[in-house]
């Protein structure tokens, strides 16, 4: 009796996988949707139909290690966030800060990249020399982002949004705008390549700000992300990668990044509790 139901248990088996080889795409990874901007320089962009930036080096890395197969999927900046949480794409990297606002709805792995805002005017401007001479001021920035929620609190300021920032460089370059607020790695890559010495960076970088990979609540994508995240900041890839889109060695690695973070998050906390 026994022989008979291993034997039965073993015909039985061998059927389950028959069936799953048979079945297409039965046993096949699901191919993760990730969600890049079309046009924020140096961290993601589309140049001649190739997906290029930072980031999109960074996420080809972390994907490897983390062992996710994935397709990157190009977008306006307005749309990342309405596609994550409509599960058009079940992630997005492209300089997504990290909010207590989106909190809420999504999730976030470990920080990667840490930036600030700045302010960008025309050469000739004279009268703006940073952030607190912007009132009463008509100011360009890309709506959506956090630098259009940091101008809105701006007294008096008048403010213009854009869903390109290549529009928001456009119009400061044909001064029909006083100063223009956004990502300082963009703005320094617009500086160099395209501003033809029309416009000036002002001021110091403000409103620290860390990038990372944002999805859905309860998504079962993050975990691995931020195990390949830690992979290629211990193994040299991400310092290799800085260097070569920025010019230099990064003055916080990841880890860093995150402690500092979790640090600021805890003290905010006790001061709302007191």
């Amino acid at each position: 009796m026994r022989v008979r139901n291993r034997s039965k248990w073993s015909t039985a088996i061998l059927a389950v996988l028959l069936v799953m080889l048979a079945v297409p795409g039965c046993g096949k990874k699901e191919t993760v949707k990730v969600g890049i901007e079309q046009n924020f320089r140096p961290f993601t962009y589309m140049e001649n139909g190739e997906k290029k930036g930072f980031e999109v080096e960074l996420w080809q890395a972390v994907a490897k290690k983390a062992d996710i197969p994935y397709e990157l999927v190009p977008m306006e900046h307005g749309e990342l966030i309405k596609s994550v949480k409509s599960g058009g794409v079940d992630l997005a990297i492209a300089g997504m800060t990290v909010s207590n606002a989106r909190k809420n709805n999504f999730d976030y792995s470990s920080p990667y990249f840490q930036t600030g805002l700045v302010v960008l005017t025309s050469t000739d401007n004279g009268v703006i020399k940073g952030k607190d001479d912007l009132t009463q001021k008509v100011v360009a920035t890309k709506n959506g982002s956090t630098a259009f929620n940091y101008a809105g609190e701006i007294q008096g300021a008048k403010i213009r949004s854009y869903s390109n920032i290549a529009d928001v460089y456009t119009e400061l370059k044909n001064n029909t705008v006083d100063a223009a607020i956004f990502d300082e790695r963009n703005a320094h890559d617009f500086l160099k390549d395209k501003a033809q010495g029309q416009v000036k960076m002002v001021g110091e970088a403000f409103n620290k700000e860390r990038y990372a990979v944002v999805a859905k609540k309860r998504n079962k994508y993050i975990g691995k992300v931020n195990k390949g995240l830690e992979a290629v900041s211990k193994d040299g890839t991400y310092e290799a990668m800085y260097t070569k889109w920025f010019g230099s060695k990064p003055d916080k690695m990841p880890d860093k990044i995150k402690k500092d973070m979790e640090y600021e998050m805890q003290h905010e906390t006790v001061k709302v509790a007191k």
